[in-house]
């Protein structure tokens, strides 16, 4: 089974997080790969900077692809000047990673109503790909409105929604505010999909994401 991942919006962790799955499958010797279709704010687009990331961070053998790659760091739409992206040719190198390997990791650019194309949201990629989704989210102040507006765009686009994770949470009782001791909680109340767990900040290294991996063991995506 593939995963769509993406976030409440730019910055909070899907990168992270898709690493740390890459981890987790990668001590379960899982077939996989990482497929990022759309990487803008790279500053070399021979290298798209979140694949190569987890590369780095994880290990430099996993496998990534990346169909699109821009170097200014807006929504795809805004970086696409000469309108290159299609969604065709999203789902053709999809479809090719599928024959290849078991699981497909897919991380998003920004949040679910990001502008990739004309008439094209985020949203709209997902439903093409016919996979469910994992939302990442963060524990500052405002990610309750963000994280239960972005499932909500998905419900109504009846995708289905695996849950919620929120990324870089601080474990220590005295780093966290009010907002950050209420979260949990709170999410739990209001939201309509199941609230995964949360994943602490993570040394950005093959140990520190192997130390995470009984973490994801709780999550059950790939079952």
């Amino acid at each position: 089974m593939s995963l769509f991942i993406t976030g409440t919006g730019t910055g909070v962790g899907k990168t992270v997080v898709t690493a740390a799955l890459a981890a987790w499958l990668k001590a379960r010797g899982e077939n996989f790969c990482v497929y990022k279709p759309i990487q803008t704010g790279s500053p070399d687009p021979a290298h798209p900077e979140d694949p190569t990331l987890i590369k780095s961070w994880v290990d430099s053998e996993i496998e990534t692809a990346c169909t699109y790659c821009f170097s200014e760091p807006v929504a795809p739409y805004a970086a696409d000047v000469d309108r290159l992206i299609k969604s065709g040719q999203i789902l053709q190198d999809f479809k090719a990673l599928q024959k290849k390997h078991r699981v497909v990791l897919v991380e998003g650019a920004g949040g679910v109503r990001v502008p990739v194309a004309k008439h094209l949201e985020m949203k709209d990629l997902i439903r093409m790909l016919q996979l469910p989704v994992l939302v990442v989210t963060h524990p500052q102040l405002g990610t309750m409105n963000h994280t239960l507006l972005t499932v909500e765009s998905l419900l109504n686009e009846r995708l289905e929604v695996k849950g919620v994770v929120v990324s870089n949470y601080p474990d220590a009782p005295e780093q966290q505010d009010a907002a950050t001791k209420s979260l949990i909680h709170t999410l739990e109340a209001f939201l309509p999909v199941p609230l995964l767990g949360t994943l602490p900040p993570i040394e950005l290294n093959a140990d520190g994401f192997k130390a995470v991996c009984p973490t994801l063991d709780q999550w059950r995506l790939f079952e």
